[in-house]
């Protein structure tokens, strides 16, 4: 069937009705084909199947595996760490080899999502088994995924000691993770907080300037507010907590 546009051309040749009728179904096949979602090629140093992908000598974690592989492995590959999230691409995989690498830990919920996840092998990597590594401990504990004996390579009292038969408790691990609860227009050279009427309180010092600012707790809006600020002197905020104090 032409299309109407192409019927009003009426009395045109017909070589030129033939070219634009091509014309048109060759930009309706572009526009078609535009629409198709593009799936990931494989990396050059690997070699893919529909659901397997093998890479060597790799560097880093590829970005563009195919997504609906289930098993990758990696063969003397050249990487020390791997970035988080990096299979949050892949998540059918259900046997994951990344055996014999240089890797001296893994990054915390490496795994996560990945709930199809039956065969990891991870034997021949130089594990450091400090603080960080803890998180496998625990994993270890709960997956149902086979995963085979591997070793702690260091610290010395740790050193050859299976990882798979260690206890989280044996980990004497004290973790803070700091977060940013309130940004402050201030400057400063040194912050130290105090109680003051039975209230927290925060003097930030600004030497350079000449300030002393003093912030107390708003516990009804959950937040500093200023309380007082001192002028004109560079110890001021010495001279102020040393006679609050």
């Amino acid at each position: 069937l032409e299309p109407e546009w192409i019927k009003r051309m009426g009395n045109a040749s017909r070589p030129f009705r033939r070219i634009a009728y091509f014309l048109c179904l060759l930009c309706m096949l572009l526009l078609t084909e535009g629409k198709k979602s593009v799936k990931p090629k494989c990396p050059a140093w690997c070699t893919c199947t529909k659901d397997n992908a093998l890479c060597e000598n790799a560097r880093s974690i590829p970005t563009s595996v195919p997504p609906d592989v289930i098993s990758l492995s990696f063969v003397r590959s050249a990487f020390t760490k791997i970035p988080e999230g990096s299979f949050l691409l892949t998540p059918s995989l259900q046997l994951l080899s990344l055996a014999n690498n240089n890797l001296q830990t893994l990054p915390k919920d490496i795994f996560k999502g990945l709930d199809s996840l039956t065969n990891v092998d991870l034997r021949g990597n130089t594990f450091n088994c400090d603080c960080k590594l803890k998180w496998l401990v625990e994993w270890l504990g709960s997956t149902n995924a086979t995963v085979e004996d591997i070793f702690c390579e260091s610290p010395p009292e740790y050193k050859k000691r299976k990882i798979n038969s260690l206890s989280p408790k044996e980990f004497d691990c004290i973790i803070t993770e700091f977060a940013v609860y309130e940004s402050l227009p201030y400057q400063s050279l040194s912050v130290d907080t105090f109680s003051y009427m039975n209230d927290e309180h925060v003097v930030i010092a600004q030497p350079f300037t000449g300030k002393c600012i003093f912030l107390e707790w708003d516990h009804v809006e959950g937040s500093f507010r200023n309380y007082d600020n001192i002028t004109g002197m560079n110890n001021a905020c010495q001279i102020t907590l040393h006679y609050l104090i």
